[in-house]
């Protein structure tokens, strides 16, 4: 794109650094001018870069890649345009993908021929992760004075200066240190699933559409209408009292089946209760989802595994009554909505089948234990298998929840014969949002396996 044609043009400042972009030279500077892209709200607490105003609202996914002309072309004007039309007036939120690896060879990057690209994705998550107030603003500087060169460590720090990023050490260094990978595979993951191969695209339920097709906002408000056919509703577990906590039923408006997700049954297992809260933002195109994401608030707000009521997973025997109050209400819940599969979201300080623990390992009910087995394998190749992390660190389908312990999934089987996973990643020497995002993408396996079609 001639840089002439775009309406920021910028001065380099006394000192500072002349950046060249494919087109030609481009100075610019600290004094960059954020526009809609750069000002869009954003909703803080995703695991991925978001803007928007209502964290219920439908959410358009934006696959990006920074090597990509076409994509820089996308974010200058449809991106702008989407935001204006949707965004700021909130109808809609917006969340961005990195698709840096190539998704029918997910060791092969998309554009280019080395890893510069994959670098520049870790370091939008860092800005993200670190200072997410600025990460819009960083997002738009990057298109905005587009290169095709390798972003290496220098020309990262170089670009996160001049956009404003505070933390661009901390940042620069962890993006070399492969930080933050995991959610750049993840990009790939949703690749895979939905069938997407290239960049710019833009995505919306389980559509999705080249991002420079002229008609795109009209693309966007058909299916918006669509997802608006559905709802999403919370009501409270236990109102007024001190176990008091959110359910999330999230309807598709079409006929299909129904998932009841928890997480938080045990309060010092931060890596199941986020990814829980994570899933209450998937919309389902048939059936029903619903989400306890916080089961246990008492123990959570004091981040320790049980509070003196005892241990909530041990508190579900087959047959009986479950045996505490907040065990009732959570069970009468999972009744009233007849699921179809139930899916418990936790975190272990260990590794099964190495120390002792339980961590990276999806256990089931008899009624479907080769959909654990097939996602871990899922789970290995799209993410483990290309890390650095040991062998040992692979997912196993682990032994078969049958009703014999008085915990939840094993009630789950023993008094309902229904599917059921316990789903554990590992704390051990990981980074929180890396087991975030591996047990979100196992609980978003499992739910497609069961027929739960989600955007």
């Amino acid at each position: 794109m001639n840089p002439q044609l775009t309406r920021r043009r910028f001065l380099t400042a006394t000192g500072g650094l002349a950046l060249v972009g494919a087109a030609g030279t481009q100075p610019v500077s600290a004094s960059f001018s954020p526009g809609a892209v750069g000002t869009a709200p954003h909703l803080s607490d995703r695991l991925y870069p978001t803007m928007g105003t209502d964290d219920n609202n439908p959410t358009l996914v934006v696959y990006v890649n920074f090597l990509s002309e076409a994509s820089q072309y996308f974010v200058q004007h449809n991106l702008e345009d989407i935001v204006r039309e949707y965004v700021a007036p909130g109808h809609l939120n917006l969340e961005v993908r990195f698709l840096s690896y190539r998704p029918d060879d997910v060791g092969t990057y998309l554009v280019g021929d080395d890893e510069g690209e994959a670098r520049a994705a870790r370091a939008a998550h860092g800005v993200w992760d670190v200072e997410s107030e600025n990460f819009w603003t960083f997002f738009e500087f990057m298109f905005w004075n587009f290169t095709t060169k390798t972003y290496t460590h220098s020309r990262l720090e170089a670009y996160m200066d001049l956009a404003g990023v505070r933390n661009v050490t901390k940042i620069a260094n962890r993006a070399y240190r492969d930080r933050y990978d995991a959610l750049v595979r993840g990009a790939t993951d949703d690749a895979v699933r939905y069938g997407i191969s290239d960049v710019p695209r833009i995505r919306l339920l389980r559509d999705h559409k080249h991002g420079n097709y002229a008609g795109v906002l009209g693309w966007i408000q058909k299916r918006l209408d669509r997802a608006n056919e559905g709802s999403v509703r919370t009501h409270s577990l236990l109102p007024g009292t001190t176990y008091e906590t959110p359910v999330y039923v999230i309807e598709s408006g079409r006929p299909g089946p129904t998932a009841f997700v928890v997480g938080g049954i045990h309060g010092e297992e931060p890596e199941g209760y986020t990814a829980a809260r994570n899933v209450t933002r998937l919309r389902p195109t048939g059936g029903k989802l619903v989400v306890v994401p916080y089961a246990n608030k008492p123990a959570i707000d004091i981040g320790a595994r049980y509070t003196t009521d005892g241990d909530l997973n041990q508190q579900f025997p087959t047959g009986e009554e479950p045996s505490s109050t907040l065990a009732r209400a959570l069970w009468d819940e999972i009744r009233s909505h007849d699921p179809d599969v139930v899916v418990d979201l936790h975190s272990s300080s260990g590794i099964y089948k190495h120390d002792g623990k339980v961590g990276q390992a999806i256990f089931p009910t008899p009624a479907t234990p080769e959909n654990a087995v097939r996602t871990c394998e899922y789970l290995n190749d799209q993410y483990l298998e290309l890390s650095e992390y040991p062998t040992y660190y692979d997912f196993d389908c682990g032994n078969t929840l049958d009703g014999s312990h008085p915990r939840l999934v094993h009630k789950v089987y023993g008094d309902l014969r229904l599917p059921g996973y316990i789903v554990e990643t590992t704390r051990k020497e990981t980074h929180f949002e890396e087991a975030v995002t591996w047990e979100l993408a196992v609980a978003r396996d499992l739910l497609w396996r069961h027929g739960l079609l989600y955007g």
